[in-house]
Protein backbone atom coordinates (compact mmCIF):
# COMPACT_ATOMS: atom_id res chain seq x y z
CA UNK A 1 0.00 0.00 0.00
CA UNK A 2 1.54 3.20 -1.05
CA UNK A 3 1.88 6.13 1.69
CA UNK A 4 -0.94 8.14 -0.10
CA UNK A 5 -3.35 5.37 0.36
CA UNK A 6 -2.16 5.05 3.89
CA UNK A 7 -4.09 8.63 4.17
CA UNK A 8 -6.81 7.69 2.81
CA UNK A 9 -7.31 4.20 4.66
CA UNK A 10 -6.68 6.38 7.95
CA UNK A 11 -8.99 8.85 7.04
CA UNK A 12 -12.04 6.48 6.06
CA UNK A 13 -11.59 3.32 8.14
CA UNK A 14 -12.09 5.11 11.02
CA UNK A 15 -14.11 7.96 10.02
CA UNK A 16 -12.20 10.78 11.96
CA UNK A 17 -12.72 13.48 9.38
CA UNK A 18 -15.43 14.35 7.06
CA UNK A 19 -15.49 17.17 3.90
CA UNK A 20 -13.14 19.69 4.30
CA UNK A 21 -11.05 18.48 7.22
CA UNK A 22 -10.66 15.10 5.23
CA UNK A 23 -9.33 16.62 2.44
CA UNK A 24 -6.79 18.59 3.92
CA UNK A 25 -5.50 15.91 6.39
CA UNK A 26 -4.99 13.80 2.99
CA UNK A 27 -3.53 16.56 0.80
CA UNK A 28 -1.72 17.80 3.56
CA UNK A 29 0.46 14.89 4.04
CA UNK A 30 0.36 13.57 0.48
CA UNK A 31 3.68 12.18 -0.30
CA UNK A 32 4.33 15.10 -2.72
CA UNK A 33 3.43 17.90 -0.31
CA UNK A 34 5.69 16.75 3.02
CA UNK A 35 8.22 19.28 1.75
CA UNK A 36 6.10 21.91 1.58
CA UNK A 37 5.34 24.53 4.05
CA UNK A 38 1.52 24.76 4.72
CA UNK A 39 1.00 28.34 2.61
CA UNK A 40 2.61 26.28 -0.61
CA UNK A 41 -0.41 23.37 0.13
CA UNK A 42 -3.09 25.76 0.57
CA UNK A 43 -2.12 27.29 -2.68
CA UNK A 44 -2.44 24.01 -4.34
CA UNK A 45 -6.36 24.08 -2.71
CA UNK A 46 -6.89 27.10 -3.71
CA UNK A 47 -7.98 28.15 -0.16
CA UNK A 48 -5.83 30.47 2.08
CA UNK A 49 -3.49 29.52 4.79
CA UNK A 50 -5.84 30.21 7.65
CA UNK A 51 -8.63 28.39 6.10
CA UNK A 52 -6.27 25.13 5.66
CA UNK A 53 -4.72 25.38 9.52
CA UNK A 54 -8.20 26.18 10.58
CA UNK A 55 -9.02 22.46 8.85
CA UNK A 56 -6.66 21.17 9.98
CA UNK A 57 -7.33 22.13 13.47
CA UNK A 58 -9.79 19.63 13.87
CA UNK A 59 -7.41 16.53 12.51
CA UNK A 60 -5.05 17.60 15.21
CA UNK A 61 -7.44 17.47 17.88
CA UNK A 62 -8.90 14.30 17.35
CA UNK A 63 -5.43 12.49 16.62
CA UNK A 64 -4.29 13.51 19.76
CA UNK A 65 -5.96 11.06 21.77
CA UNK A 66 -3.52 8.89 19.95
CA UNK A 67 -0.57 11.31 19.76
CA UNK A 68 -0.84 12.99 22.95
CA UNK A 69 2.22 15.24 21.99
CA UNK A 70 -0.03 17.38 19.21
CA UNK A 71 -1.21 18.55 22.73
CA UNK A 72 0.77 21.97 22.44
CA UNK A 73 -0.02 25.46 21.61
CA UNK A 74 3.81 25.32 20.02
CA UNK A 75 4.20 25.24 15.91
CA UNK A 76 5.06 22.34 14.64
CA UNK A 77 2.14 20.01 14.95
CA UNK A 78 1.95 18.93 11.06
CA UNK A 79 5.69 18.02 11.43
CA UNK A 80 4.61 15.52 14.56
CA UNK A 81 1.82 13.98 13.02
CA UNK A 82 3.07 13.24 10.46
CA UNK A 83 6.30 11.49 12.18
CA UNK A 84 3.70 9.69 14.12
CA UNK A 85 2.49 8.53 10.96
CA UNK A 86 5.42 7.63 9.21
CA UNK A 87 6.14 4.98 12.33
CA UNK A 88 2.39 3.03 12.19
CA UNK A 89 2.97 3.40 8.20
CA UNK A 90 5.80 1.80 8.24
CA UNK A 91 4.71 -0.62 10.99
CA UNK A 92 2.06 -1.84 8.73
CA UNK A 93 4.30 -2.40 5.90
CA UNK A 94 6.49 -4.48 8.32
CA UNK A 95 3.48 -6.57 10.19
CA UNK A 96 0.46 -5.52 7.51
CA UNK A 97 -1.41 -4.45 11.09
CA UNK A 98 -3.46 -1.10 10.96
CA UNK A 99 -2.77 1.58 12.96
CA UNK A 100 -5.49 1.61 16.18
CA UNK A 101 -6.61 4.79 15.98
CA UNK A 102 -9.58 6.40 17.29
CA UNK A 103 -13.03 6.36 16.03
CA UNK A 104 -15.63 9.31 16.63
CA UNK A 105 -17.78 6.79 19.06
CA UNK A 106 -14.60 6.47 20.63
CA UNK A 107 -13.87 10.16 21.81
CA UNK A 108 -17.93 10.25 22.69
CA UNK A 109 -18.84 11.93 19.06
CA UNK A 110 -20.92 11.69 16.12
CA UNK A 111 -20.06 12.11 12.52
CA UNK A 112 -22.90 14.81 12.14
CA UNK A 113 -22.07 16.42 15.94
CA UNK A 114 -18.57 17.20 16.26
CA UNK A 115 -17.93 19.48 19.09
CA UNK A 116 -16.16 23.11 17.98
CA UNK A 117 -12.82 22.80 18.86
CA UNK A 118 -10.52 25.95 19.83
CA UNK A 119 -7.40 26.28 17.27
CA UNK A 120 -4.77 28.52 17.58
CA UNK A 121 -3.80 30.82 14.27
CA UNK A 122 -1.37 33.26 14.63
CA UNK A 123 -2.38 33.62 18.10
CA UNK A 124 -5.83 34.32 17.23
CA UNK A 125 -8.75 31.79 18.82
CA UNK A 126 -11.30 31.16 16.38
CA UNK A 127 -14.25 28.53 16.38
CA UNK A 128 -13.64 25.24 14.46
CA UNK A 129 -16.89 25.42 12.05
CA UNK A 130 -15.99 26.28 8.93
CA UNK A 131 -20.24 27.72 8.88
CA UNK A 132 -19.19 30.35 11.60
CA UNK A 133 -16.90 32.69 8.85
CA UNK A 134 -19.62 31.99 5.96
CA UNK A 135 -21.02 35.08 4.96
CA UNK A 136 -23.93 34.52 2.49
CA UNK A 137 -24.20 36.38 -0.87
CA UNK A 138 -28.41 36.44 -1.83
CA UNK A 139 -29.41 34.62 -3.47
CA UNK A 140 -26.82 32.47 -4.98
CA UNK A 141 -27.66 30.04 -1.79
CA UNK A 142 -30.92 29.83 -2.21
CA UNK A 143 -31.08 29.45 -6.00
CA UNK A 144 -28.03 26.67 -5.13
CA UNK A 145 -30.74 24.94 -2.81
CA UNK A 146 -33.63 24.98 -5.10
CA UNK A 147 -31.76 23.28 -7.82
CA UNK A 148 -30.82 20.57 -5.45
CA UNK A 149 -34.24 18.96 -5.44
CA UNK A 150 -33.98 18.90 -9.53
CA UNK A 151 -33.68 15.42 -10.39
CA UNK A 152 -30.07 15.01 -12.40
CA UNK A 153 -29.15 19.03 -11.19
CA UNK A 154 -25.95 20.29 -12.49
CA UNK A 155 -25.13 23.26 -10.35
CA UNK A 156 -21.97 25.31 -11.94
CA UNK A 157 -19.65 27.34 -9.27
CA UNK A 158 -17.10 29.58 -11.02
CA UNK A 159 -14.22 32.32 -9.63
CA UNK A 160 -10.76 33.14 -9.17
CA UNK A 161 -8.92 31.47 -6.29
CA UNK A 162 -9.42 32.20 -2.93
CA UNK A 163 -13.16 33.95 -3.66
CA UNK A 164 -14.99 31.37 -1.74
CA UNK A 165 -15.74 27.91 -4.32
CA UNK A 166 -14.96 25.42 -1.62
CA UNK A 167 -17.24 27.10 1.12
CA UNK A 168 -20.05 27.38 -0.88
CA UNK A 169 -20.27 23.72 -2.51
CA UNK A 170 -19.49 22.71 1.73
CA UNK A 171 -22.75 24.73 2.36
CA UNK A 172 -24.77 23.49 -0.51
CA UNK A 173 -23.25 19.35 0.58
CA UNK A 174 -24.28 20.16 3.73
CA UNK A 175 -27.69 21.58 3.20
CA UNK A 176 -28.15 18.32 1.30
CA UNK A 177 -27.31 16.03 3.70
CA UNK A 178 -29.36 17.36 6.28
CA UNK A 179 -32.34 17.42 4.21
CA UNK A 180 -31.91 13.74 3.14
CA UNK A 181 -29.68 13.24 0.38
CA UNK A 182 -25.76 12.08 0.53
CA UNK A 183 -22.87 13.91 0.00
CA UNK A 184 -19.54 13.11 -1.52
CA UNK A 185 -16.90 15.54 -1.61
CA UNK A 186 -13.67 15.71 -4.24
CA UNK A 187 -11.02 17.57 -4.91
CA UNK A 188 -9.22 17.40 -8.25
CA UNK A 189 -6.03 18.86 -6.60
CA UNK A 190 -5.72 15.25 -4.84
CA UNK A 191 -4.35 12.65 -7.23
CA UNK A 192 -1.33 12.50 -8.85
CA UNK A 193 -0.09 13.98 -11.88
CA UNK A 194 0.47 10.32 -13.49
CA UNK A 195 -3.33 9.43 -12.32
CA UNK A 196 -4.83 12.90 -13.79
CA UNK A 197 -2.75 12.43 -17.08
CA UNK A 198 -4.54 8.63 -17.91
CA UNK A 199 -8.39 8.35 -18.36
CA UNK A 200 -8.86 4.82 -16.92
CA UNK A 201 -6.39 5.34 -14.11
CA UNK A 202 -8.48 8.93 -13.08
CA UNK A 203 -11.95 7.46 -13.50
CA UNK A 204 -10.74 4.08 -11.09
CA UNK A 205 -9.68 6.56 -8.54
CA UNK A 206 -12.95 8.77 -9.32
CA UNK A 207 -15.06 5.65 -8.37
CA UNK A 208 -13.05 4.29 -5.64
CA UNK A 209 -12.95 7.47 -3.66
CA UNK A 210 -17.06 7.88 -4.35
CA UNK A 211 -17.44 4.27 -3.24
CA UNK A 212 -15.01 4.95 0.35
CA UNK A 213 -17.38 8.14 0.89
CA UNK A 214 -20.06 6.03 0.82
CA UNK A 215 -18.98 3.28 2.54
CA UNK A 216 -20.14 0.49 -0.29
CA UNK A 217 -18.09 -2.59 -0.84
CA UNK A 218 -15.72 -2.33 -3.46
CA UNK A 219 -17.17 -3.52 -6.73
CA UNK A 220 -15.17 -1.32 -9.50
CA UNK A 221 -13.35 -4.29 -10.98
CA UNK A 222 -16.57 -6.46 -11.29
CA UNK A 223 -17.93 -3.53 -13.74
CA UNK A 224 -14.62 -2.67 -15.26
CA UNK A 225 -14.46 -4.83 -18.88
CA UNK A 226 -11.04 -4.11 -20.87
CA UNK A 227 -13.39 -4.40 -24.15
CA UNK A 228 -15.34 -1.17 -23.72
CA UNK A 229 -14.30 2.33 -22.92
CA UNK A 230 -13.61 3.30 -19.44
CA UNK A 231 -16.31 6.40 -19.62
CA UNK A 232 -18.81 3.47 -20.04
CA UNK A 233 -17.05 1.12 -17.21
CA UNK A 234 -16.79 4.25 -14.85
CA UNK A 235 -20.71 5.11 -15.84
CA UNK A 236 -22.18 1.31 -15.68
CA UNK A 237 -20.49 1.67 -12.17
CA UNK A 238 -22.34 4.19 -10.96
CA UNK A 239 -25.80 3.24 -12.11
CA UNK A 240 -25.59 -0.35 -12.24
CA UNK A 241 -23.74 -0.35 -8.77
CA UNK A 242 -23.41 2.97 -6.77
CA UNK A 243 -26.80 4.59 -7.54
CA UNK A 244 -28.33 1.24 -7.35
CA UNK A 245 -27.26 0.80 -3.53
CA UNK A 246 -29.26 4.08 -2.13
CA UNK A 247 -32.59 5.39 -2.02
CA UNK A 248 -32.27 8.67 -1.85
CA UNK A 249 -30.25 11.50 -3.87
CA UNK A 250 -26.83 11.81 -3.96
CA UNK A 251 -25.31 15.00 -4.02
CA UNK A 252 -21.24 14.54 -5.90
CA UNK A 253 -19.17 17.78 -5.39
CA UNK A 254 -16.16 18.14 -7.74
CA UNK A 255 -14.11 20.96 -6.70
CA UNK A 256 -11.24 22.30 -8.98
CA UNK A 257 -12.40 20.71 -11.90
CA UNK A 258 -9.53 23.13 -14.26
CA UNK A 259 -7.31 21.10 -12.90
CA UNK A 260 -8.19 18.75 -15.53
CA UNK A 261 -8.34 21.79 -18.53
CA UNK A 262 -4.11 21.41 -19.59
CA UNK A 263 -5.01 17.75 -20.79
CA UNK A 264 -7.57 18.27 -23.79
CA UNK A 265 -8.48 14.06 -24.65
CA UNK A 266 -9.07 13.41 -20.65
CA UNK A 267 -10.82 16.88 -20.04
CA UNK A 268 -13.32 16.31 -23.17
CA UNK A 269 -13.90 12.59 -22.52
CA UNK A 270 -14.61 13.30 -18.36
CA UNK A 271 -16.63 16.44 -18.59
CA UNK A 272 -18.65 14.76 -21.63
CA UNK A 273 -19.34 11.89 -19.46
CA UNK A 274 -20.68 14.24 -16.77
CA UNK A 275 -22.86 15.84 -19.67
CA UNK A 276 -24.10 12.47 -20.71
CA UNK A 277 -25.01 11.72 -17.37
CA UNK A 278 -27.07 14.40 -16.80
CA UNK A 279 -29.24 13.83 -20.24
CA UNK A 280 -30.02 10.30 -19.06
CA UNK A 281 -31.45 11.49 -15.76
CA UNK A 282 -34.09 13.19 -18.06
CA UNK A 283 -34.83 9.17 -18.50
CA UNK A 284 -33.23 6.98 -16.55
CA UNK A 285 -34.51 6.10 -13.07
CA UNK A 286 -30.93 5.28 -10.90
CA UNK A 287 -29.39 9.00 -12.95
CA UNK A 288 -32.51 10.69 -11.47
CA UNK A 289 -30.77 10.47 -7.83
CA UNK A 290 -27.42 12.39 -9.00
CA UNK A 291 -27.28 15.88 -8.47
CA UNK A 292 -23.75 17.52 -9.67
CA UNK A 293 -21.63 20.51 -8.59
CA UNK A 294 -19.02 21.22 -10.10
CA UNK A 295 -16.14 24.40 -9.10
CA UNK A 296 -13.36 25.57 -11.28
CA UNK A 297 -11.23 29.04 -10.95
CA UNK A 298 -10.69 29.72 -15.28
CA UNK A 299 -13.14 29.88 -18.24
CA UNK A 300 -13.27 26.49 -20.15
CA UNK A 301 -11.13 27.59 -22.85
CA UNK A 302 -10.56 24.24 -23.75
CA UNK A 303 -12.89 23.14 -26.79
CA UNK A 304 -15.84 21.13 -26.32
CA UNK A 305 -18.75 20.34 -28.47
CA UNK A 306 -21.64 22.12 -27.27
CA UNK A 307 -24.09 19.30 -27.09
CA UNK A 308 -20.65 17.27 -24.68
CA UNK A 309 -20.31 19.81 -22.49
CA UNK A 310 -21.17 20.06 -18.80
CA UNK A 311 -20.57 23.93 -19.00
CA UNK A 312 -23.89 25.26 -20.93
CA UNK A 313 -26.16 23.58 -18.69
CA UNK A 314 -28.10 23.78 -15.13
CA UNK A 315 -27.17 26.39 -12.73
CA UNK A 316 -24.30 28.40 -13.24
CA UNK A 317 -22.85 30.29 -10.14
CA UNK A 318 -20.14 33.36 -10.68
CA UNK A 319 -19.03 34.00 -7.74
CA UNK A 320 -18.98 37.80 -6.84
CA UNK A 321 -16.09 40.15 -4.51
CA UNK A 322 -18.01 40.92 -1.49
CA UNK A 323 -19.98 44.01 -0.70
CA UNK A 324 -19.12 46.46 2.05
CA UNK A 325 -21.95 45.62 4.41
CA UNK A 326 -20.68 41.55 3.98
CA UNK A 327 -17.23 43.10 4.53
CA UNK A 328 -18.52 44.01 7.69
CA UNK A 329 -20.34 40.83 8.14
CA UNK A 330 -17.01 39.09 8.06
CA UNK A 331 -15.13 41.26 10.24
CA UNK A 332 -17.86 40.67 12.74
CA UNK A 333 -17.62 36.83 12.73
CA UNK A 334 -14.06 37.11 13.12
CA UNK A 335 -14.76 39.64 16.57
CA UNK A 336 -13.97 42.70 14.92
CA UNK A 337 -15.98 46.11 14.15
CA UNK A 338 -15.08 47.99 11.37
CA UNK A 339 -16.16 51.36 11.00
CA UNK A 340 -17.41 52.57 7.84
CA UNK A 341 -14.28 54.21 6.87
CA UNK A 342 -12.15 51.47 7.37
CA UNK A 343 -14.15 48.98 5.33
CA UNK A 344 -13.33 51.23 2.24
CA UNK A 345 -10.16 51.99 3.14
CA UNK A 346 -9.75 47.84 2.84
CA UNK A 347 -11.34 47.52 -0.07
CA UNK A 348 -9.63 50.44 -1.49
CA UNK A 349 -6.49 48.22 -0.91
CA UNK A 350 -7.60 44.55 -1.92
CA UNK A 351 -11.26 44.78 -2.86
CA UNK A 352 -13.76 43.08 -2.01
CA UNK A 353 -11.52 39.65 -2.15
CA UNK A 354 -12.64 37.20 0.84
CA UNK A 355 -9.40 35.76 1.09
CA UNK A 356 -7.76 38.73 1.28
CA UNK A 357 -9.92 40.26 3.79
CA UNK A 358 -9.55 37.52 6.11
CA UNK A 359 -6.33 37.75 6.05
CA UNK A 360 -5.91 41.41 7.08
CA UNK A 361 -8.80 40.78 9.95
CA UNK A 362 -6.78 38.16 11.42
CA UNK A 363 -3.59 40.03 11.27
CA UNK A 364 -5.48 42.69 12.98
CA UNK A 365 -6.74 40.93 15.65
CA UNK A 366 -3.14 39.51 16.41
CA UNK A 367 -1.88 42.89 16.40
CA UNK A 368 -3.36 45.07 18.82
CA UNK A 369 -1.24 47.61 19.00
CA UNK A 370 -1.03 48.35 14.76
CA UNK A 371 -4.59 49.66 13.30
CA UNK A 372 -6.02 49.06 9.72
CA UNK A 373 -4.36 52.11 8.11
CA UNK A 374 -0.91 51.07 9.39
CA UNK A 375 -1.19 47.77 8.50
CA UNK A 376 -2.28 48.47 4.64
CA UNK A 377 0.54 50.73 4.29
CA UNK A 378 3.17 48.11 4.00
CA UNK A 379 0.50 45.85 2.16
CA UNK A 380 2.20 45.60 -0.98
CA UNK A 381 5.20 44.94 -0.02
CA UNK A 382 7.28 41.87 0.80
CA UNK A 383 7.78 43.16 4.06
CA UNK A 384 3.55 43.10 4.55
CA UNK A 385 1.17 41.58 5.77
CA UNK A 386 0.36 39.68 1.99
CA UNK A 387 4.13 39.52 1.34
CA UNK A 388 3.88 35.56 1.59
CA UNK A 389 0.61 35.08 -1.07
CA UNK A 390 2.32 37.86 -3.02
CA UNK A 391 5.79 36.02 -3.90
CA UNK A 392 3.68 32.83 -4.35
CA UNK A 393 1.99 34.58 -7.40
CA UNK A 394 4.75 36.22 -8.48
CA UNK A 395 7.07 33.15 -8.50
CA UNK A 396 4.13 30.95 -10.10
CA UNK A 397 4.19 34.27 -13.24
CA UNK A 398 7.56 33.74 -13.40
CA UNK A 399 7.30 30.22 -14.90
CA UNK A 400 4.67 31.69 -17.58
CA UNK A 401 6.72 34.39 -19.75
CA UNK A 402 3.61 35.47 -21.43
CA UNK A 403 1.75 36.00 -18.33
CA UNK A 404 4.26 38.31 -17.32
CA UNK A 405 3.99 40.36 -20.40
CA UNK A 406 0.23 40.03 -19.64
CA UNK A 407 0.44 41.40 -16.52
CA UNK A 408 2.92 44.26 -17.00
CA UNK A 409 0.54 45.72 -19.62
CA UNK A 410 -2.36 45.54 -17.54
CA UNK A 411 -0.67 47.11 -14.19
CA UNK A 412 0.95 49.54 -15.88
CA UNK A 413 -2.35 50.55 -17.79
CA UNK A 414 -3.97 53.68 -16.29
CA UNK A 415 -6.98 52.30 -18.14
CA UNK A 416 -8.27 48.93 -18.87
CA UNK A 417 -6.27 47.22 -21.88
CA UNK A 418 -7.29 44.01 -23.64
CA UNK A 419 -5.39 40.64 -23.93
CA UNK A 420 -5.44 38.08 -25.93
CA UNK A 421 -8.32 35.41 -24.88
CA UNK A 422 -6.39 32.94 -23.01
CA UNK A 423 -3.77 35.06 -21.40
CA UNK A 424 -7.35 36.98 -20.20
CA UNK A 425 -8.77 33.38 -18.93
CA UNK A 426 -5.47 32.33 -16.86
CA UNK A 427 -4.62 36.05 -14.99
CA UNK A 428 -8.31 35.98 -14.14
CA UNK A 429 -8.27 32.56 -12.91
CA UNK A 430 -5.24 33.71 -10.90
CA UNK A 431 -7.46 36.21 -9.17
CA UNK A 432 -4.89 39.00 -10.78
CA UNK A 433 -7.36 40.73 -12.78
CA UNK A 434 -10.89 41.39 -13.36
CA UNK A 435 -12.54 41.17 -17.17
CA UNK A 436 -15.39 42.82 -18.20
CA UNK A 437 -16.20 41.69 -21.93
CA UNK A 438 -12.68 42.37 -23.34
CA UNK A 439 -11.56 44.68 -21.16
CA UNK A 440 -9.11 44.12 -18.29
CA UNK A 441 -7.95 45.63 -15.40
CA UNK A 442 -5.82 45.03 -11.79
CA UNK A 443 -8.52 43.09 -9.67
CA UNK A 444 -7.22 45.59 -6.54
CA UNK A 445 -4.52 48.06 -5.87
CA UNK A 446 -2.44 45.65 -3.60
CA UNK A 447 -2.24 43.73 -7.05
CA UNK A 448 -1.68 47.18 -8.87
CA UNK A 449 1.23 48.55 -6.37
CA UNK A 450 3.37 45.27 -6.00
CA UNK A 451 3.61 44.12 -9.63
CA UNK A 452 4.06 47.18 -11.05
CA UNK A 453 7.24 47.16 -8.92
CA UNK A 454 8.49 43.80 -9.96
CA UNK A 455 7.79 44.11 -13.27
CA UNK A 456 9.25 48.00 -13.63
CA UNK A 457 12.75 46.49 -14.76
CA UNK A 458 11.46 43.88 -17.31
CA UNK A 459 11.27 45.10 -20.78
Amino acid sequence: MSWDAFLQEVAEAHKLFEGDEKEAFCVRFAERNLRKSDAQVATDLNISEVTLQRRLGKVYAILAASCPTLNTDKKGKSKILRNWLKRDYNHYQKTGQFPNLPTTSDLGMSNKAMPSVQLQVQSDRTTQNPEDFYVERPPIESLCYEALFQPGALIRIKAPRQMGKTELMAKILNYAEQHGSKKVYLNFRQPEESVIQDLDQFLRWFCTNVTRQLHQSFQINDYWDEEISSNDNCSAYFQEFLLEQIDCPLVLGLDTVDRLFPYLAMAQDFLGMLRAWHEDAKILDNWKKLRLIVSHSTEVYIPLDINHSPFNVGLTIQLSEFTPIQVAELAQKYGYSLTKAEVTLLINMVGGHPGLIEQALLELKKSSDTNLEQLLNDAPTDAGLYGSHLRKMWQELQENPALVSALKKVVEASHTVQLESKLAYQLESLGLVTRKGNDIRPRCELYRQYFRSCLADIA
